[in-house]
Protein backbone atom coordinates (compact mmCIF):
# COMPACT_ATOMS: atom_id res chain seq x y z
CA UNK A 1 0.00 0.00 0.00
CA UNK A 2 1.42 3.31 -0.82
CA UNK A 3 1.01 6.48 1.41
CA UNK A 4 0.91 9.81 -0.29
CA UNK A 5 1.30 12.45 2.90
CA UNK A 6 -0.92 15.29 2.46
CA UNK A 7 -0.45 18.63 4.55
CA UNK A 8 -3.11 21.25 5.04
CA UNK A 9 -1.71 24.91 5.88
CA UNK A 10 -3.50 27.71 6.82
CA UNK A 11 -5.04 29.79 9.57
CA UNK A 12 -7.62 29.10 12.15
CA UNK A 13 -10.17 31.36 10.11
CA UNK A 14 -10.64 28.65 7.49
CA UNK A 15 -11.47 25.43 10.44
CA UNK A 16 -14.51 24.78 8.39
CA UNK A 17 -12.94 24.77 4.72
CA UNK A 18 -10.18 22.51 6.18
CA UNK A 19 -12.80 19.94 7.78
CA UNK A 20 -14.85 19.72 4.36
CA UNK A 21 -11.74 18.95 2.96
CA UNK A 22 -10.84 15.70 5.55
CA UNK A 23 -14.51 14.73 4.46
CA UNK A 24 -13.40 14.65 0.87
CA UNK A 25 -10.09 12.62 1.09
CA UNK A 26 -11.77 10.29 3.36
CA UNK A 27 -14.38 9.14 0.77
CA UNK A 28 -11.64 9.76 -1.59
CA UNK A 29 -9.94 6.57 0.53
CA UNK A 30 -13.17 4.94 0.11
CA UNK A 31 -13.28 5.19 -3.90
CA UNK A 32 -9.69 4.12 -4.13
CA UNK A 33 -9.96 0.90 -1.51
CA UNK A 34 -12.86 0.12 -3.27
CA UNK A 35 -11.18 0.30 -7.08
CA UNK A 36 -8.49 -1.64 -5.17
CA UNK A 37 -5.95 0.93 -6.20
CA UNK A 38 -3.27 0.06 -3.70
CA UNK A 39 -3.20 3.75 -2.46
CA UNK A 40 -3.93 5.71 1.03
CA UNK A 41 -4.40 9.05 1.25
CA UNK A 42 -3.30 10.26 4.76
CA UNK A 43 -4.55 14.20 5.63
CA UNK A 44 -1.79 15.92 8.00
CA UNK A 45 -3.30 18.83 10.08
CA UNK A 46 -2.09 21.36 12.53
CA UNK A 47 -5.27 20.55 14.41
CA UNK A 48 -3.19 17.12 15.03
CA UNK A 49 -0.39 18.05 16.76
CA UNK A 50 -0.44 18.64 20.22
CA UNK A 51 1.97 20.76 22.66
CA UNK A 52 2.98 17.46 24.77
CA UNK A 53 4.60 15.45 21.26
CA UNK A 54 8.13 17.18 21.26
CA UNK A 55 10.17 19.57 23.83
CA UNK A 56 11.34 21.07 20.48
CA UNK A 57 9.14 24.37 19.19
CA UNK A 58 5.66 22.71 17.92
CA UNK A 59 6.38 24.36 14.79
CA UNK A 60 9.42 22.43 14.11
CA UNK A 61 6.78 19.26 14.33
CA UNK A 62 5.23 21.15 11.58
CA UNK A 63 8.26 21.37 9.57
CA UNK A 64 9.53 17.93 9.90
CA UNK A 65 6.23 16.58 8.36
CA UNK A 66 5.99 18.70 5.59
CA UNK A 67 9.34 17.40 4.62
CA UNK A 68 7.74 14.04 4.29
CA UNK A 69 4.67 14.77 3.19
CA UNK A 70 3.86 14.29 -1.17
CA UNK A 71 1.63 17.47 -0.82
CA UNK A 72 1.03 20.98 0.40
CA UNK A 73 -2.52 22.54 0.23
CA UNK A 74 -1.75 26.14 1.27
CA UNK A 75 -5.23 27.87 2.41
CA UNK A 76 -5.34 31.69 2.52
CA UNK A 77 -7.90 34.24 2.92
CA UNK A 78 -7.74 37.56 4.75
CA UNK A 79 -4.44 36.87 5.83
CA UNK A 80 -0.86 35.07 6.13
CA UNK A 81 0.11 34.13 9.63
CA UNK A 82 3.57 33.96 10.44
CA UNK A 83 3.36 30.25 11.10
CA UNK A 84 1.41 29.66 7.93
CA UNK A 85 4.30 31.58 5.75
CA UNK A 86 6.62 29.10 7.27
CA UNK A 87 5.10 26.61 6.28
CA UNK A 88 4.98 27.35 2.45
CA UNK A 89 8.72 28.08 2.71
CA UNK A 90 9.86 24.90 4.45
CA UNK A 91 7.56 22.98 1.13
CA UNK A 92 9.05 25.33 -1.62
CA UNK A 93 12.78 24.67 -0.25
CA UNK A 94 11.57 21.09 0.28
CA UNK A 95 10.81 20.88 -3.27
CA UNK A 96 13.84 22.54 -4.41
CA UNK A 97 16.10 19.69 -2.72
CA UNK A 98 13.92 16.87 -3.60
CA UNK A 99 11.01 17.57 -6.25
CA UNK A 100 8.47 17.32 -3.95
CA UNK A 101 6.03 17.78 -2.13
CA UNK A 102 3.94 19.19 -5.07
CA UNK A 103 2.26 22.80 -3.83
CA UNK A 104 -0.86 23.89 -4.55
CA UNK A 105 -2.14 27.32 -3.33
CA UNK A 106 -5.38 28.60 -2.79
CA UNK A 107 -6.89 32.08 -2.00
CA UNK A 108 -10.19 32.00 -1.05
CA UNK A 109 -12.49 35.07 -2.43
CA UNK A 110 -15.67 35.77 -0.19
CA UNK A 111 -17.63 38.25 1.02
CA UNK A 112 -15.96 40.22 4.34
CA UNK A 113 -17.79 42.83 6.88
CA UNK A 114 -15.25 45.59 6.19
CA UNK A 115 -14.92 45.29 9.90
CA UNK A 116 -12.90 42.20 9.52
CA UNK A 117 -10.60 43.71 7.56
CA UNK A 118 -7.26 44.48 9.40
CA UNK A 119 -3.32 45.57 8.67
CA UNK A 120 -3.28 41.29 8.51
CA UNK A 121 -4.34 42.06 4.95
CA UNK A 122 -0.98 43.48 4.02
CA UNK A 123 0.51 40.01 4.86
CA UNK A 124 -1.79 38.61 1.94
CA UNK A 125 -0.90 41.00 -0.43
CA UNK A 126 2.68 40.98 0.25
CA UNK A 127 2.56 36.80 0.52
CA UNK A 128 0.32 36.92 -3.59
CA UNK A 129 3.09 39.09 -4.63
CA UNK A 130 6.20 36.52 -3.20
CA UNK A 131 4.77 33.72 -5.11
CA UNK A 132 4.04 35.66 -8.12
CA UNK A 133 8.00 35.95 -8.15
CA UNK A 134 8.37 32.35 -7.76
CA UNK A 135 6.45 31.50 -11.11
CA UNK A 136 3.84 29.80 -8.32
CA UNK A 137 0.20 29.45 -10.09
CA UNK A 138 -2.51 30.44 -7.38
CA UNK A 139 -5.71 29.53 -7.54
CA UNK A 140 -9.00 31.18 -6.37
CA UNK A 141 -12.25 29.22 -4.62
CA UNK A 142 -15.44 31.06 -3.50
CA UNK A 143 -16.50 28.17 -1.05
CA UNK A 144 -15.28 24.44 0.72
CA UNK A 145 -17.22 22.97 -2.28
CA UNK A 146 -15.91 25.40 -4.93
CA UNK A 147 -12.11 24.42 -3.27
CA UNK A 148 -13.00 20.74 -3.51
CA UNK A 149 -14.09 20.52 -6.94
CA UNK A 150 -11.02 22.41 -8.09
CA UNK A 151 -9.02 20.29 -6.27
CA UNK A 152 -10.78 17.09 -7.13
CA UNK A 153 -9.94 17.34 -10.64
CA UNK A 154 -6.10 18.30 -9.71
CA UNK A 155 -6.09 14.68 -8.15
CA UNK A 156 -7.42 13.40 -11.50
CA UNK A 157 -4.54 14.49 -13.49
CA UNK A 158 -1.99 13.27 -10.44
CA UNK A 159 -3.45 10.29 -9.22
CA UNK A 160 -2.45 8.24 -12.73
CA UNK A 161 1.22 8.97 -11.40
CA UNK A 162 1.14 7.62 -8.01
CA UNK A 163 -0.92 4.56 -9.10
CA UNK A 164 2.40 3.43 -11.29
CA UNK A 165 4.32 4.73 -8.44
CA UNK A 166 2.65 2.54 -6.05
CA UNK A 167 2.25 -0.53 -8.90
CA UNK A 168 6.38 -0.15 -9.31
CA UNK A 169 7.02 0.24 -5.89
CA UNK A 170 8.74 3.78 -6.41
CA UNK A 171 9.33 5.87 -3.32
CA UNK A 172 7.75 9.56 -4.38
CA UNK A 173 7.11 11.15 -8.19
CA UNK A 174 10.22 13.03 -8.09
CA UNK A 175 13.08 11.44 -6.33
CA UNK A 176 16.58 13.30 -6.68
CA UNK A 177 19.94 12.68 -5.45
CA UNK A 178 22.26 16.07 -4.82
CA UNK A 179 25.86 16.10 -5.78
CA UNK A 180 26.95 19.15 -4.64
CA UNK A 181 25.01 22.22 -6.65
CA UNK A 182 23.62 19.86 -8.64
CA UNK A 183 20.14 17.92 -8.55
CA UNK A 184 20.09 14.48 -9.93
CA UNK A 185 16.81 12.94 -10.62
CA UNK A 186 16.46 9.34 -9.72
CA UNK A 187 13.64 8.89 -11.57
CA UNK A 188 12.89 10.38 -14.69
CA UNK A 189 9.54 12.76 -14.44
CA UNK A 190 9.72 14.95 -17.05
CA UNK A 191 6.79 14.89 -19.54
CA UNK A 192 4.83 13.20 -16.90
CA UNK A 193 2.27 16.37 -16.32
CA UNK A 194 2.35 16.81 -20.11
CA UNK A 195 1.54 13.82 -21.39
CA UNK A 196 -1.44 12.73 -18.19
CA UNK A 197 -3.41 16.39 -18.65
CA UNK A 198 -2.48 16.84 -22.59
CA UNK A 199 -3.56 13.24 -23.62
CA UNK A 200 -7.11 14.04 -21.69
CA UNK A 201 -7.50 17.24 -23.55
CA UNK A 202 -7.30 16.40 -26.84
CA UNK A 203 -9.53 12.99 -26.23
CA UNK A 204 -12.18 14.92 -26.52
CA UNK A 205 -11.25 16.12 -30.37
CA UNK A 206 -9.43 13.30 -31.60
CA UNK A 207 -10.98 9.56 -31.80
CA UNK A 208 -7.78 7.63 -31.20
CA UNK A 209 -7.19 9.43 -28.00
CA UNK A 210 -10.70 8.81 -26.67
CA UNK A 211 -10.81 5.22 -27.66
CA UNK A 212 -7.03 4.82 -26.18
CA UNK A 213 -8.31 6.36 -22.21
CA UNK A 214 -11.58 4.12 -22.42
CA UNK A 215 -9.98 0.69 -23.58
CA UNK A 216 -6.61 1.35 -21.05
CA UNK A 217 -7.40 3.53 -18.03
CA UNK A 218 -4.54 2.15 -16.03
CA UNK A 219 -2.10 3.03 -19.34
CA UNK A 220 -0.19 5.15 -16.62
CA UNK A 221 1.14 1.79 -15.03
CA UNK A 222 2.68 -0.06 -17.74
CA UNK A 223 5.40 1.30 -19.66
CA UNK A 224 4.70 0.02 -23.03
CA UNK A 225 1.24 2.19 -23.09
CA UNK A 226 2.72 5.26 -21.75
CA UNK A 227 4.93 5.05 -24.82
CA UNK A 228 1.54 5.05 -26.96
CA UNK A 229 -0.05 7.48 -24.94
CA UNK A 230 2.87 9.90 -26.16
CA UNK A 231 3.01 8.75 -29.61
CA UNK A 232 -0.79 9.64 -29.88
CA UNK A 233 -0.24 12.89 -28.26
CA UNK A 234 2.32 14.00 -30.81
CA UNK A 235 0.28 12.92 -33.83
CA UNK A 236 -2.79 14.22 -32.24
CA UNK A 237 -1.48 17.93 -32.03
CA UNK A 238 -1.27 19.46 -35.77
CA UNK A 239 1.38 19.24 -37.59
CA UNK A 240 4.15 21.45 -36.39
CA UNK A 241 2.66 21.58 -32.81
CA UNK A 242 2.73 17.89 -32.61
CA UNK A 243 6.73 18.15 -33.94
CA UNK A 244 8.01 19.95 -31.06
CA UNK A 245 5.87 17.74 -28.31
CA UNK A 246 8.29 15.25 -29.88
CA UNK A 247 11.26 17.10 -29.12
CA UNK A 248 9.83 17.48 -25.83
CA UNK A 249 9.19 13.98 -25.38
CA UNK A 250 12.84 12.69 -26.91
CA UNK A 251 14.91 15.47 -24.66
CA UNK A 252 12.69 14.46 -22.00
CA UNK A 253 13.71 10.40 -22.04
CA UNK A 254 17.59 11.67 -22.09
CA UNK A 255 19.73 11.36 -18.75
CA UNK A 256 20.33 14.15 -16.54
CA UNK A 257 22.35 16.90 -17.29
CA UNK A 258 22.21 20.83 -17.19
CA UNK A 259 21.93 20.63 -21.40
CA UNK A 260 18.74 18.73 -21.03
CA UNK A 261 17.73 21.35 -18.49
CA UNK A 262 18.51 24.00 -21.08
CA UNK A 263 16.77 22.31 -24.34
CA UNK A 264 13.82 21.57 -22.37
CA UNK A 265 13.26 25.06 -21.19
CA UNK A 266 13.66 26.56 -24.78
CA UNK A 267 11.47 23.48 -26.15
CA UNK A 268 8.44 24.63 -23.69
CA UNK A 269 8.83 28.36 -24.96
CA UNK A 270 9.02 27.62 -28.43
CA UNK A 271 6.23 24.82 -28.27
CA UNK A 272 3.71 27.58 -26.75
CA UNK A 273 4.96 30.71 -29.38
CA UNK A 274 4.70 28.11 -32.56
CA UNK A 275 0.98 27.18 -31.16
CA UNK A 276 -0.05 31.45 -31.15
CA UNK A 277 2.03 31.91 -34.25
CA UNK A 278 -0.54 29.16 -35.88
CA UNK A 279 -3.41 30.12 -35.04
CA UNK A 280 -2.45 34.00 -35.46
CA UNK A 281 -1.02 33.17 -39.33
CA UNK A 282 -4.46 31.69 -39.76
CA UNK A 283 -6.56 34.73 -38.65
CA UNK A 284 -4.66 36.89 -41.15
CA UNK A 285 -4.37 34.84 -44.02
CA UNK A 286 -8.43 34.76 -43.09
CA UNK A 287 -8.90 38.21 -42.83
CA UNK A 288 -6.67 39.01 -45.78
CA UNK A 289 -9.30 36.90 -47.55
CA UNK A 290 -12.29 38.56 -45.92
CA UNK A 291 -10.70 41.68 -46.56
CA UNK A 292 -10.33 41.55 -50.50
CA UNK A 293 -14.13 40.89 -50.54
CA UNK A 294 -15.64 42.76 -47.88
CA UNK A 295 -13.86 45.26 -46.00
CA UNK A 296 -14.27 45.68 -42.71
CA UNK A 297 -12.75 48.71 -40.48
CA UNK A 298 -10.39 48.02 -37.41
CA UNK A 299 -10.40 49.77 -33.79
CA UNK A 300 -7.04 52.12 -33.46
CA UNK A 301 -5.61 49.02 -30.89
CA UNK A 302 -6.76 46.42 -33.71
CA UNK A 303 -4.78 48.24 -37.03
CA UNK A 304 -1.77 48.86 -34.75
CA UNK A 305 -1.54 45.44 -33.78
CA UNK A 306 -1.50 44.85 -37.09
CA UNK A 307 0.85 47.16 -38.77
CA UNK A 308 3.31 45.94 -35.73
CA UNK A 309 3.19 42.53 -36.93
CA UNK A 310 4.03 43.64 -40.77
CA UNK A 311 6.88 46.38 -39.52
CA UNK A 312 8.44 45.08 -36.91
CA UNK A 313 12.12 44.58 -37.69
CA UNK A 314 12.74 41.64 -35.22
CA UNK A 315 10.49 38.64 -34.08
CA UNK A 316 7.70 39.68 -31.99
CA UNK A 317 8.12 37.29 -28.45
CA UNK A 318 5.49 34.95 -27.30
CA UNK A 319 3.39 37.68 -25.41
CA UNK A 320 3.24 39.38 -28.30
CA UNK A 321 1.67 36.99 -30.36
CA UNK A 322 -0.77 36.27 -27.30
CA UNK A 323 -1.79 39.85 -27.78
CA UNK A 324 -2.04 40.01 -31.55
CA UNK A 325 -3.97 37.08 -30.91
CA UNK A 326 -6.45 39.23 -28.65
CA UNK A 327 -6.82 41.45 -31.37
CA UNK A 328 -7.49 39.26 -34.40
CA UNK A 329 -10.17 37.37 -32.33
CA UNK A 330 -12.13 40.87 -31.76
CA UNK A 331 -11.67 41.60 -35.10
CA UNK A 332 -13.66 38.59 -36.44
CA UNK A 333 -16.14 38.52 -33.15
CA UNK A 334 -17.13 42.30 -33.71
CA UNK A 335 -17.51 41.46 -38.05
CA UNK A 336 -18.94 38.25 -37.36
CA UNK A 337 -16.45 36.92 -39.90
CA UNK A 338 -16.37 33.12 -40.96
CA UNK A 339 -13.08 31.26 -39.46
CA UNK A 340 -12.48 27.90 -40.42
CA UNK A 341 -10.63 27.11 -36.72
CA UNK A 342 -13.96 28.47 -34.96
CA UNK A 343 -12.99 26.76 -31.65
CA UNK A 344 -10.55 29.73 -31.85
CA UNK A 345 -13.18 32.05 -30.53
CA UNK A 346 -13.27 30.63 -27.41
CA UNK A 347 -9.45 31.86 -26.34
CA UNK A 348 -10.99 35.07 -26.16
CA UNK A 349 -11.98 35.26 -22.83
CA UNK A 350 -8.87 33.52 -21.71
CA UNK A 351 -6.34 35.87 -22.99
CA UNK A 352 -7.56 38.48 -20.54
CA UNK A 353 -4.38 39.31 -17.99
CA UNK A 354 -5.80 37.21 -15.05
CA UNK A 355 -6.26 33.84 -16.49
CA UNK A 356 -4.54 31.12 -16.33
CA UNK A 357 -3.62 31.01 -19.78
CA UNK A 358 -2.51 34.39 -20.30
CA UNK A 359 -0.64 34.15 -16.94
CA UNK A 360 0.84 30.77 -18.68
CA UNK A 361 1.96 32.38 -21.37
CA UNK A 362 3.74 35.34 -19.54
CA UNK A 363 5.85 32.78 -17.12
CA UNK A 364 6.98 31.16 -20.12
CA UNK A 365 7.96 34.21 -21.86
CA UNK A 366 10.15 34.91 -19.42
CA UNK A 367 12.17 31.75 -20.23
CA UNK A 368 14.77 33.24 -23.14
CA UNK A 369 15.75 35.66 -20.15
CA UNK A 370 16.22 33.06 -17.66
CA UNK A 371 18.35 30.97 -20.33
CA UNK A 372 20.90 34.35 -20.60
CA UNK A 373 22.12 33.33 -17.08
CA UNK A 374 22.60 29.89 -15.74
CA UNK A 375 20.52 30.14 -12.82
CA UNK A 376 18.02 27.61 -14.10
CA UNK A 377 17.48 24.20 -11.83
CA UNK A 378 15.16 21.47 -12.54
CA UNK A 379 12.18 23.80 -10.83
CA UNK A 380 12.31 25.71 -13.69
CA UNK A 381 11.72 22.54 -15.84
CA UNK A 382 8.86 21.44 -13.79
CA UNK A 383 7.58 25.05 -13.92
CA UNK A 384 7.71 25.40 -17.47
CA UNK A 385 6.16 21.72 -18.14
CA UNK A 386 3.35 23.17 -16.19
CA UNK A 387 2.88 26.18 -18.08
CA UNK A 388 3.08 24.48 -21.16
CA UNK A 389 0.65 21.94 -20.31
CA UNK A 390 -2.00 24.82 -19.53
CA UNK A 391 -1.54 26.66 -23.21
CA UNK A 392 -1.59 23.25 -24.57
CA UNK A 393 -4.86 22.24 -22.95
CA UNK A 394 -6.63 25.40 -24.39
CA UNK A 395 -5.32 24.55 -27.84
CA UNK A 396 -6.47 20.89 -27.74
CA UNK A 397 -9.02 21.63 -30.43
CA UNK A 398 -6.24 21.66 -32.97
CA UNK A 399 -6.36 17.90 -32.42
CA UNK A 400 -8.91 18.43 -35.23
CA UNK A 401 -6.97 19.66 -37.79
CA UNK A 402 -4.36 18.60 -40.35
CA UNK A 403 -1.82 20.23 -41.97
CA UNK A 404 0.04 19.49 -45.73
CA UNK A 405 2.36 20.90 -47.66
CA UNK A 406 1.36 20.42 -51.59
CA UNK A 407 4.38 20.69 -53.86
CA UNK A 408 3.78 20.34 -57.48
CA UNK A 409 0.61 19.43 -59.19
CA UNK A 410 1.34 17.09 -62.23
CA UNK A 411 -1.45 16.61 -64.88
CA UNK A 412 -1.65 13.00 -66.12
CA UNK A 413 -3.69 12.16 -69.46
CA UNK A 414 -3.51 8.85 -70.84
CA UNK A 415 -4.51 7.76 -74.42
CA UNK A 416 -8.48 7.32 -74.83
CA UNK A 417 -8.86 9.30 -71.32
CA UNK A 418 -11.23 11.95 -72.10
CA UNK A 419 -10.16 13.89 -68.87
CA UNK A 420 -6.90 12.93 -67.19
CA UNK A 421 -5.75 13.62 -63.45
CA UNK A 422 -4.43 15.91 -61.09
CA UNK A 423 -1.49 14.73 -59.41
CA UNK A 424 -0.73 16.71 -56.40
CA UNK A 425 2.47 15.68 -54.65
CA UNK A 426 2.42 16.62 -51.11
CA UNK A 427 3.79 15.58 -47.76
CA UNK A 428 1.55 14.95 -44.21
CA UNK A 429 2.60 17.20 -41.89
CA UNK A 430 2.87 15.12 -38.24
CA UNK A 431 4.18 15.05 -35.25
CA UNK A 432 6.79 12.19 -35.73
CA UNK A 433 7.87 13.22 -39.55
CA UNK A 434 11.40 14.22 -39.64
CA UNK A 435 12.68 16.90 -41.62
CA UNK A 436 13.83 16.90 -44.89
CA UNK A 437 12.17 13.43 -45.34
CA UNK A 438 11.31 12.46 -48.44
CA UNK A 439 9.70 9.06 -46.95
CA UNK A 440 6.62 11.48 -45.83
CA UNK A 441 6.04 12.64 -50.01
CA UNK A 442 2.66 11.13 -51.03
CA UNK A 443 0.37 11.33 -53.97
CA UNK A 444 -3.59 12.15 -54.69
CA UNK A 445 -5.07 11.52 -57.27
CA UNK A 446 -7.95 14.59 -58.39
CA UNK A 447 -10.03 15.36 -61.24
CA UNK A 448 -9.44 18.99 -60.80
CA UNK A 449 -6.00 21.27 -58.92
CA UNK A 450 -5.72 23.21 -55.73
CA UNK A 451 -3.36 25.35 -55.17
CA UNK A 452 0.63 24.70 -55.46
CA UNK A 453 3.67 25.53 -53.44
CA UNK A 454 1.74 26.27 -50.43
CA UNK A 455 1.30 24.59 -46.68
CA UNK A 456 -2.38 24.27 -45.92
CA UNK A 457 -4.45 23.89 -42.82
CA UNK A 458 -8.04 21.95 -42.52
CA UNK A 459 -10.43 19.79 -40.88
CA UNK A 460 -12.40 17.58 -43.14
CA UNK A 461 -12.00 18.13 -46.68
CA UNK A 462 -9.15 19.73 -47.79
CA UNK A 463 -10.29 21.68 -50.58
CA UNK A 464 -11.90 23.86 -47.62
CA UNK A 465 -8.72 24.95 -45.98
CA UNK A 466 -6.84 27.89 -45.08
CA UNK A 467 -3.70 28.93 -47.15
CA UNK A 468 -0.71 29.61 -45.26
CA UNK A 469 1.24 31.17 -47.42
CA UNK A 470 3.54 33.04 -47.20
CA UNK A 471 4.22 33.02 -43.07
CA UNK A 472 4.23 29.33 -43.03
CA UNK A 473 5.91 27.93 -46.32
CA UNK A 474 7.93 24.87 -47.10
CA UNK A 475 11.73 25.81 -48.11
CA UNK A 476 12.77 22.77 -49.61
CA UNK A 477 9.42 22.78 -51.65
CA UNK A 478 9.81 26.40 -52.86
CA UNK A 479 13.59 25.11 -53.77
CA UNK A 480 12.65 21.98 -55.65
CA UNK A 481 14.86 20.28 -53.80
CA UNK A 482 12.88 17.48 -52.21
CA UNK A 483 11.67 16.93 -48.59
CA UNK A 484 10.12 18.91 -46.37
CA UNK A 485 11.55 22.10 -44.50
CA UNK A 486 8.66 23.80 -42.90
CA UNK A 487 9.26 27.75 -41.69
CA UNK A 488 7.65 30.46 -39.98
CA UNK A 489 7.68 33.35 -40.68
CA UNK A 490 10.01 35.54 -38.37
CA UNK A 491 10.27 39.00 -39.16
CA UNK A 492 10.75 41.68 -42.42
CA UNK A 493 13.70 43.95 -42.49
CA UNK A 494 11.49 47.00 -43.07
CA UNK A 495 14.06 49.56 -42.36
CA UNK A 496 16.93 47.82 -44.37
CA UNK A 497 16.70 45.50 -47.14
CA UNK A 498 13.07 44.41 -46.89
CA UNK A 499 14.42 40.56 -47.00
CA UNK A 500 12.08 38.24 -45.15
CA UNK A 501 13.36 36.27 -42.42
CA UNK A 502 11.97 32.60 -41.42
CA UNK A 503 12.52 30.27 -38.69
CA UNK A 504 13.25 26.41 -39.60
CA UNK A 505 10.79 24.57 -37.36
CA UNK A 506 12.94 21.34 -35.98
CA UNK A 507 15.99 24.13 -34.93
CA UNK A 508 14.65 27.66 -35.10
CA UNK A 509 17.80 28.12 -37.66
CA UNK A 510 16.96 31.06 -40.06
CA UNK A 511 15.62 30.94 -43.73
CA UNK A 512 15.95 34.46 -46.02
CA UNK A 513 13.77 34.94 -48.67
CA UNK A 514 14.49 37.82 -50.76
CA UNK A 515 13.41 39.45 -54.08
CA UNK A 516 15.73 38.18 -57.10
CA UNK A 517 16.74 40.08 -59.53
CA UNK A 518 15.84 37.51 -62.34
CA UNK A 519 13.08 38.92 -64.21
CA UNK A 520 10.31 36.60 -65.79
CA UNK A 521 9.37 36.76 -69.38
CA UNK A 522 6.08 38.39 -70.28
CA UNK A 523 3.36 35.67 -70.39
CA UNK A 524 2.34 36.87 -73.94
CA UNK A 525 5.77 35.16 -75.49
CA UNK A 526 5.07 31.54 -74.98
CA UNK A 527 8.41 30.54 -76.10
CA UNK A 528 10.57 32.75 -73.86
CA UNK A 529 8.16 32.05 -70.99
CA UNK A 530 8.83 28.09 -71.87
CA UNK A 531 12.23 28.42 -72.12
CA UNK A 532 12.52 30.62 -68.95
CA UNK A 533 10.24 27.94 -67.14
CA UNK A 534 12.62 24.83 -68.57
CA UNK A 535 15.47 25.74 -66.41
CA UNK A 536 14.88 24.57 -62.30
CA UNK A 537 16.50 27.99 -61.09
CA UNK A 538 14.44 29.69 -62.50
CA UNK A 539 11.48 28.33 -61.41
CA UNK A 540 12.81 28.00 -57.93
CA UNK A 541 13.23 32.12 -58.01
CA UNK A 542 9.50 32.63 -59.01
CA UNK A 543 8.42 30.39 -56.59
CA UNK A 544 10.08 32.37 -53.61
CA UNK A 545 9.30 35.91 -55.46
CA UNK A 546 5.88 34.87 -55.33
CA UNK A 547 6.34 34.56 -51.54
CA UNK A 548 8.02 37.95 -51.19
CA UNK A 549 5.19 39.39 -53.22
CA UNK A 550 2.33 37.98 -51.32
CA UNK A 551 3.72 39.10 -48.21
CA UNK A 552 3.68 42.71 -49.51
CA UNK A 553 0.47 42.00 -51.12
CA UNK A 554 -1.18 41.23 -47.53
CA UNK A 555 0.73 43.94 -45.95
CA UNK A 556 -1.10 46.44 -47.95
CA UNK A 557 -4.29 45.08 -47.97
CA UNK A 558 -4.40 44.58 -44.21
CA UNK A 559 -2.17 47.77 -42.72
CA UNK A 560 -2.90 50.06 -46.02
CA UNK A 561 1.31 50.34 -46.37
CA UNK A 562 2.89 50.11 -49.65
CA UNK A 563 6.29 48.52 -50.11
CA UNK A 564 8.66 50.65 -48.19
CA UNK A 565 11.95 50.07 -50.28
CA UNK A 566 14.49 52.94 -50.05
CA UNK A 567 14.87 54.46 -53.16
CA UNK A 568 18.44 56.18 -53.86
CA UNK A 569 18.19 59.69 -54.42
CA UNK A 570 21.64 60.97 -55.07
Amino acid sequence: MKTIRIFIASSSELKEDRDKFRIFISKENDRLIKHKKNIYLELVQWEYFLDAISDTRLQSEYNNAIRNCDIVLCLFFTKVGKYTAEEFDTAYETFKDQGKPRIWTYFKNANITTGAITDEINTLLEFKKKIDGLGHFLTEYSNSDNLINLYRSQMDEIMPVFEAEAASGSSGVADIERKGDAQIPVKNTFNDLLTTRTLLAISAHNRKAGDFLASNPDWAEKVELVRTAKQIIINGYVGVIGGHIRKLMSIGEQDYSESKMKRYLQNCHLTAKRGLQLICFSLISTLWDHQLSKKVKFSSAQSEALVKFFRDASEEDLLGFAVLLKNLLEIFAANNLDFLISEAQGLLPKLAPESDFFEACEKLNEIPQLMKGSGFQLEDCLIAETNLTIVLENLAFLAEYRMISINEIDYNQQRYDNEGLYLHNYTLLVGESQANSNSQSKVRRESSPVISHAVILFKDNYRQNINLDPFIIDFNGLALSGGSKICFYSYCNTFGNLDLNFSFIEDNSPEIVRKSDNPKPDASNLNSLNGWLSKKENRRDMNFDKVYSLFFQAKKTLTGIEEEATEDTF
